[in-house]
């Protein structure tokens, strides 16, 4: 259902004070990487796990304990394995989820540039976004009060 949702869905406008065209670029990345996800067919499970593999990532510049980190996704990463192997799923399969990092990465990039161009036009809205997105995105963006300075 998601997928479907997903295609169909994919030209309304998200949030109105961003004109969609101007993110596409966003958009449309979103959207390719949720058509390739679908077409593995994950499980639940699957899923989880390499939503777990892909949040607990050492290579963020502001981790003080990325070896422990490091050890964390090994062990995910392994866990994963493991669940693929039971569900006799294809043996690429792992491989295939891995060849979709870079495209996370650079959503995250396009994410990043898209909400610091949003937090500049509309402080007021970005100081009032949910503390779990605060401090989720706060180690790569700040959201001073601009009336502060």
């Amino acid at each position: 259902w998601g997928c479907h949702w997903a295609a169909r869905s994919r030209d309304v406008p998200l949030f109105p004070a961003v004109p969609p065209s101007g993110c596409d670029d966003l958009i449309g990345a979103v959207f390719e990487l949720g058509r390739t996800l679908c077409r593995l067919q994950l499980s639940d499970e699957e899923l989880a796990l390499f939503t777990a593999a892909v949040l607990l990532s050492p290579d963020r510049p502001w981790l003080t304990e990325s070896k422990k980190v490091q050890k964390l996704q090994d062990k995910i990463y392994v866990a994963l394995q493991h669940e693929i192997q039971k569900k006799h799923s294809a043996e690429d399969k792992l491989s295939k989820m891995v060849s979709k990092l870079p495209l996370m990465k650079t959503i995250c990039n396009l994410h990043l540039d898209k909400l610091e161009f949003f937090r500049l036009l509309h402080p007021e809205t970005a100081m009032n976004f949910p503390p779990l997105y605060k401090e989720v995105f706060n180690s790569e963006l700040q959201y001073s009060d601009p009336r502060e300075s």
